[in-house]
């Protein structure tokens, strides 16, 4: 299904609408991932592929830029954002930035569906709201951009700045020897490309952001199709403040037939990092 939502976009993204002949061209917009807790990622590619559809409709320029691209230069803007559950509703927003200053725009489309079928009804209000705060920002660009006298050429960005990616933050992680070894390990590696994706960087020791886990419960079934459930306390501190502290509550995760009981710990322990990243968005200023 994910394989023929990326064709979906990349086919969208090639047939990308051209710009009107009473205006110069305009440079293109790239479309990252959106972010969505575990039970809704499901739906980030087709929500992706509406508004690339939309973009593209409006004579906009569309490059899907996958997990592991880069955005490239020709891109004046990017546009990512999150699916997040709230109750029985889920909230999709999204926010646009510059990527050569890394200012994000002031307006941030949301829309609002209320249970999981009327996410693409959503999907098209958010679409509908997003084209045209798109199409003004790239037309101011494009208003304070220098053309050459060439006929034909493409139009040039002046004073564009390199800039270069924050350097990752520190983020030191502290489990308890205390609690079941499987989990505890499992956390441990899992961490590591968790804060990496937010600009983190797992460390032994030292100040700032302190990240405390223990284990408090793993339980795992013996079953054909196995399950766990795991119970972790979670402490977010910052210079001695806590920012967070709460037991994380695992439902139950699924297994393969015949899953290692290593790699169903490691599939738990994932699963409780995606619990408690909307929490740590929420206590960490600047944590994504």
């Amino acid at each position: 299904m994910t394989r023929i939502c990326l064709l979906v976009l990349l086919a969208l993204a090639a047939g990308a609408g051209r710009a009107r002949a009473d205006e110069p061209p305009l440079g293109a917009v790239a479309l990252l991932p959106l972010d969505a807790d575990a039970r809704l990622a499901i739906y980030g590619q087709p929500v992706a592929s509406e508004i690339a559809r939309a973009l593209v409709a409006g004579g906009i320029d569309v490059v899907v830029v996958g997990p592991r691209m880069a955005v490239p230069d020709r891109a004046w803007l990017v546009v990512d954002g999150t699916i997040a559950g709230k109750g029985d509703a889920v909230v999709l927003s999204l926010r646009v930035r510059n990527p050569v200053d890394g200012a994000i725009l002031p307006t941030k489309p949301t829309a609002t569906a209320q249970g999981l079928p009327n996410i693409d009804k959503a999907a098209v209000e958010l679409s509908a709201a997003l084209l045209p705060v798109v199409r003004d920002e790239l037309r101011r660009i494009s208003a304070a951009t220098v053309a050459t006298t060439k006929q034909g050429a493409p139009v040039q960005r002046p004073n564009v700045a390199v800039v270069k990616p924050d350097a990752p933050r520190p983020l030191v992680l502290a489990l308890a020897p205390n609690g079941d070894p499987l989990l505890r390990d499992a956390l441990a590696a899992a961490a590591k490309p968790w804060a990496a994706k937010r600009n983190d960087a797992i460390a032994d020791a030292g100040p700032g952001l302190q990240l405390a886990l223990v284990v408090k419960r793993y339980a795992a079934t013996n079953d054909a199709i196995p399950y766990a459930r795991a119970r972790v306390r979670a402490k977010i501190t910052n210079g001695g403040t806590v920012l967070f502290d709460r037991v994380v509550v695992t439902d139950s995760v699924l297994g393969d037939k015949g899953i290692a009981p290593a790699a169903l710990a490691t599939r738990t322990a994932r699963e409780v990092l995606d619990i408690l990243r909307p929490h740590m968005r929420r206590a960490v200023a600047g944590w994504r």
